[in-house]
């Protein structure tokens, strides 16, 4: 990449020069001593704590020595995925640059934008010879953000004294993120017992597909379908006419994927197959009506399969449909503070039958912590009314919406003196550091700000150049005003 011809030369110099060294979650060492070698050669003050979280001091510009410092802050590593054909070696080598008109590319590989360009702004302010007006930095590079936000979970934030931070991990200019949704995984075990089946009943695999599944934060407002609440509808109609024995029950994997496909293999009474065919084609019918204008290529089928030695009994097959239609799943409660954000939501991503157990995996989010609890309650109510147990796990608290921040009202000011109109606020559904570093500093004022960058995580990620510069002038305008 001719980095040169790009604008500003200094922040695309070094989103060049960290993008030569390999950065995936796990391989932080080379990056973090880049950053530390940064700061003693410019004479800055530095420290990296026990995780390996780096963090830079520099001191304000003339006329900022007294005013309260800044945090500005980015993760070091990067997302390495790459296409089936490239041979690159992404634990050992950098990626390849490419400047594709508008946008920055990687040659078949992830880009590293998320985060690289944060780290970019932030070496280009360090390594400024006081042309540009700032109060003293205090500079947090964090590891391991895309697995866990780990290096966050483990901060040594004891060095950090500023209760202004300014995170640079979004991805859509205009955009102010305010707030960000907590999350906790829960794991659900409900016992259950099985029965003999007979010679006369007849076994059908009965299979949920054609739905978009997706995000369980970003997508979990759009209405679309939970594929093993599919087909637990299914067999709730289906046992409410006739016997059903259920051998089997699979669907996702991933608790913050809402799942596109379900399965399980039903026995019943080998005289009642028309009166199935009839319940499943009604029930199709009913489906694809409500899912005409979102989803209209869901379908519940079945195909003839060998009958199991085994079934669950009418006892826990009741239990089993029961749980799975009466657990909290999908959007619970929307926001008040900030337009048409889902607030509070739970995802049921993965659903399985071993000999003891019916098994859940839930994902809860919310944008509050009273919110996240709420729901965790009401699972553990549920489950634990029918001898199941709850496991919790991953549990990491919200960046709540603040009625007041000094810091969001001067960034929302500067931006409408720069463009003539005021940024958008938004709160996502989603992760971001800021809800733990909110407990980490304590009273501290957060916004996140980032350039639009598009298909991150993919090989198809791209990073729109003149954004870049865009968000660039306006950190520095923004910067100016925080005397």
């Amino acid at each position: 990449m001719q980095n040169n011809k790009l604008k500003p030369e200094k922040v695309f110099g070094f989103f060049s020069e960290i993008s030569k060294i390999p950065r995936g979650s796990g391989n932080m060492e080379e990056i973090a001593g880049y950053c530390l070698r940064f700061a003693k050669e410019r004479g800055l003050k530095s420290y990296r704590d026990n995780y390996g979280n780096v963090m830079i001091f520099k001191d304000g510009t003339a006329g900022y020595e007294q005013s309260e410092s800044v945090i500005l802050q980015g993760h070091l590593d990067m997302v390495c995925e790459k296409r089936p054909d490239c041979s690159k070696d992404m634990e050992h080598e950098g990626i390849d640059i490419v400047i594709d008109g508008e946008y920055l590319r990687a040659d078949g590989t992830t880009l590293g934008g998320d985060n690289g360009i944060a780290i970019a702004y932030i070496l280009a302010l360090l390594d400024d010879a006081g042309t540009i007006a700032h109060p003293p930095i205090e500079a947090l590079f964090t590891a391991d953000e895309e697995v866990g936000l780990r290096g966050a979970y483990a901060l040594d934030a004891s060095k950090l004294t500023g209760k202004r931070l300014i995170n640079m991990d979004s991805e859509e200019e205009g955009i102010l993120t305010v707030s960000c949704a907590g999350a906790v995984r829960i794991a659900c075990a409900v016992p259950v017992t099985y029965e003999k089946t007979d010679g006369s009943m007849c076994a059908k695999k009965v299979t949920v597909s054609g739905l978009l599944g997706g995000h369980s934060g970003i997508d979990i407002g759009r209405n679309r379908k939970n594929a093993a609440l599919v087909l637990a509808e299914f067999l709730y109609d289906l046992s409410s006419h006739i016997r059903v024995g259920i051998d089997g029950f699979l669907t996702g994997g991933r608790l913050n994927v809402i799942p596109q496909t379900a399965e399980t293999v039903i026995c019943i009474d080998g005289t009642q197959e028309r009166e199935f065919d009839n319940l499943l084609a009604a029930y199709n019918s009913e489906l694809k009506k409500a899912c005409a204008q979102t989803e209209p290529d869901v379908c519940v089928s079945a195909v003839n399969t060998p009958i199991p030695e085994i079934c669950l009994d009418g006892v826990s097959g009741n239990t089993l449909i029961s749980t799975l239609l009466l657990a909290p799943n999908g959007v619970s409660a929307i926001s008040t503070d900030i337009p048409f954000l889902v607030q509070t939501s739970s995802n049921l991503g993965s659903v399985s039958l071993d000999k003891d157990a019916l098994n859940l995996g839930f994902m809860i989010r919310s944008n509050t912590d009273h919110g996240k609890a709420e729901t965790v309650r009401r699972l553990k109510a549920l489950i634990g009314s029918i001898g199941g147990t709850v496991t919790l796990s991953d549990d990491y608290p919200a960046w709540e919406y603040r009625q007041v921040s000094p810091l969001r009202d001067i960034m929302i000011e500067t931006y409408a003196e720069m463009y003539g109109s005021k940024p958008q606020i938004c709160a996502i559904h989603a992760g971001l550091e800021c809800g733990i570093l909110a407990e980490k500093l304590e009273g501290a004022d957060m916004i996140s700000i980032g350039p639009n960058m598009k298909n991150v995580h993919t090989p198809d990620e791209q990073l729109e150049i003149k954004s870049v510069e865009r968000c660039w002038e306006y950190l520095l305008r923004v910067l100016e005003r925080l005397k």
